[in-house]
């Protein structure tokens, strides 16, 4: 019997930032490509969007949040209050980037009857997909997953009140479950089987083998990676820690089986919930197949160019109104005359509009644009993107997933949750390409929602407008000369009972939310599992065996002498244990530092965003 080859993962055997490249076309053709991308290491930026098809974004995403909105769609009459509703008035038709016009709305009309298709044959939704895509499935009450999820998680929310771990800076809000920050891989401290690998059922028995993990070279120089202008943003874009993910297998049928222990989570004493989360996984690799087929561009309004023509020019003292002029009375003398005067008096009016609607931007009206061309059908788009991907056939070896389970917890004391800040998920060093969840549990919140931000092309945007007329591309898309390229893309209603998947292209945040009741206590609970790309195997509890003391010591228990000990002689041994396994008093340590790191690894992405502007000033 041949022995295993020495592992070799980034940071271990492997440079820290060991990655292919990520493409999608080669020699101009569709490729499979050879990762998945990632916000920072690729700085993925799409297409800016028109106000007016972010109206069209969030109208879908509405009806699709609709009880059987997939039978509403068919129905003429309900079709006619929403255009009612969605259009508004005839000139709001034609200037209100918040409202749509009738071929805005007859677009939407056809992708909504395209979706519920789609929704039927896949169980799925797509909304915000533009470059990326955000996918949506509810499930019923009686999803036999949904129901053990809820029984078997109990165990870990009925501790004793000292073991509650309520996350750092959360003011008390949000109680961990399992988070995959605590007991996290250490540079210069975990130790890796070099050869073979920990097994599930006998994990704790590992704990203290292998080999110390060295410092990866480079950790702390910084990363630079490509922005729009030639130029090169700069991060460090991780740190002295890496969270541990699970593998899985997936078989032929699509079920999944958890190979390696989830961090955190003991498998002998929660093994119900191991069948759980392996039920979970069946349920997320569907929408990550969707979300990570999907990178290209699906714009509904493409606006190649635009100019101050593109505005509805005011009656102003001194501009005669179009409607005064008739084109008959003048003559080819008068025209020579006109050019004549062209530097003195001609352009003296059009730079006095000019200087209108520079200073006046509350008061300018923009003709809103409308798609052009035929419809595409949905599925003809979904072609568009090349290969599309299968999670189980395209990595046969398995997956590895990290797993995290939260519950937020208001209180009449403490009604209101102020959301969270504009992230991605992980470092680099995780390489998350796509994130699961689930809100399996809400009572007595208002609804909550996530919100996501987009990158955005800034050199694409800079040839739009004409020269000196920048202010039409700024009303157009809602942005700002020389502010930040990003744009908000649009929010997800997270109900209870709702599955959502996207890329880890796309910022996203936790919109605030509040107790319906005040009087009441309420609460949201979720299940997130974070992909790390199947292109870039990284270290994981297969090769790092668990690090927690409490584990170590329940195994050691077991031996003798040390189980014919007492209780409280055995409990002062393990209390003089140093260095390692780690106790949870270290253990909370590290999480406070890793969450330090991780702090300046989104300050710095941030940072790289808000240098990376709309400079319309040169063009």
């Amino acid at each position: 019997m041949t022995s295993q080859p020495t592992l070799q993962r980034p940071g271990f055997g492997l440079p820290l930032d060991a990655m292919p490249r990520w493409r999608t076309f080669v020699d101009g053709k569709p490729t499979k490509p050879e990762r998945f991308p990632h916000a920072i290491s690729d700085f993925f930026a799409i297409e800016g969007v028109t106000c007016r098809e972010q109206r069209m974004l969030d109208f879908i995403n509405q009806v699709t949040d609709k009880p059987r909105w997939w039978e509403k769609v068919h129905d003429e009459a309900v079709l006619a209050r929403w255009r009612g509703e969605a259009c508004g008035t005839e000139e709001q038709q034609r200037t209100s980037g918040a409202h749509l016009d009738g071929k805005c709305f007859d677009c939407c009309v056809k992708e909504l009857q395209d979706k519920a298709v789609y929704l039927a044959s896949h169980g799925v939704v797509h909304v915000l997909d533009v470059a990326a895509t955000v996918v949506k499935a509810d499930v019923e009450q009686t999803d036999a997953f949904w129901q053990a999820l809820r029984q078997d998680i109990r165990p870990l929310e009925n501790v004793p009140e000292r073991l509650q771990d309520w996350h750092p800076s959360s003011d008390g809000l949000v109680l961990d479950l399992l988070h995959p920050s605590l007991f996290p891989l250490q540079y210069g401290k975990s130790r890796v089987l070099p050869e073979g690998i920990v097994s599930l059922d006998r994990c704790a028995e590992y704990t203290g083998l292998g080999d110390v993990c060295p410092v990866p070279e480079g950790i702390d120089n910084d990363y630079s990676t490509d922005t729009s202008w030639g130029n090169h943003g700069v991060l460090k874009p991780w740190g002295r820690y890496q969270w541990l993910p699970s593998e899985v297998k997936l078989n032929e049928d699509g079920i999944a089986s958890i190979t390696s222990y989830v961090n955190n989570l003991h498998p002998e004493v929660h093994g119900d919930l191991y069948k759980t989360l392996e039920l979970a996984v069946a349920k997320a690799v569907p929408l990550w197949n969707e979300c990570l087929s999907w990178f290209h561009d699906r714009l509904r309004i493409n606006v190649q160019q635009c100019s101050y023509g593109d505005f509805i020019a005011p009656t102003y003292p001194g501009w005669p109104d179009a409607s005064d002029i008739d084109a008959d009375d003048s003559s080819d003398e008068d025209a020579e005359n006109d050019i004549d005067r062209e530097p003195e008096e001609n352009w003296r009016g059009e730079c006095h509009y000019q200087d209108w609607l520079r200073d006046n931007p509350d008061e300018r009206q923009l003709l809103q644009p409308s798609p052009k061309g035929d419809y595409i059908p949905f599925e003809q788009r979904l072609k568009k993107s090349g290969p599309r991907r299968d999670l189980r056939t395209d990595f046969p070896d398995g997956l590895q997933i990290i797993f995290k389970l939260a519950n937020i917890h208001l209180t009449p004391s403490q009604p209101t949750y102020a959301g969270s800040n504009w992230h991605v998920e992980g470092a680099l060093n995780e390489h998350i390409c796509a994130t699961a969840l689930f809100y399996h549990d809400s009572h007595n919140t208002t609804d909550t929602h996530l919100e996501f931000q987009q990158h955005i092309d800034a050199e694409a945007m800079v040839g739009k407008p004409m020269q000196h007329e920048y202010e039409v591309a700024e009303d157009l898309y809602g942005i700002k000369n020389e502010e930040a390229a990003v744009q908000q893309l649009g929010r997800v209603l997270t109900r209870e009972g709702r599955w959502l998947a996207f890329p880890n292209v796309m910022q996203h945040r936790v919109a605030p939310f509040r107790l319906r009741d005040p009087s009441r206590a309420g609460h949201r609970k979720i299940l997130a599992m974070f992909l790390v790309d199947p292109h870039i195997k990284i270290l994981s509890t297969a090769n790092v065996a668990p690090q927690r003391r409490d584990w170590w010591a329940d195994e050691v228990r077991r031996i003798a002498p040390f189980s014919s000990l007492p209780v409280e002689l055995f409990d002062r041994i393990v209390e003089v244990v140093e260095d390692f396994p780690v106790g949870r008093e270290e253990a909370c340590e590290v999480r406070e530092a890793l969450m330090a790191e991780r702090g300046r690894v989104t300050e710095g992405y941030d940072e790289m965003l808000a240098q990376d502007t709309f400079y319309f000033c040169e063009h």
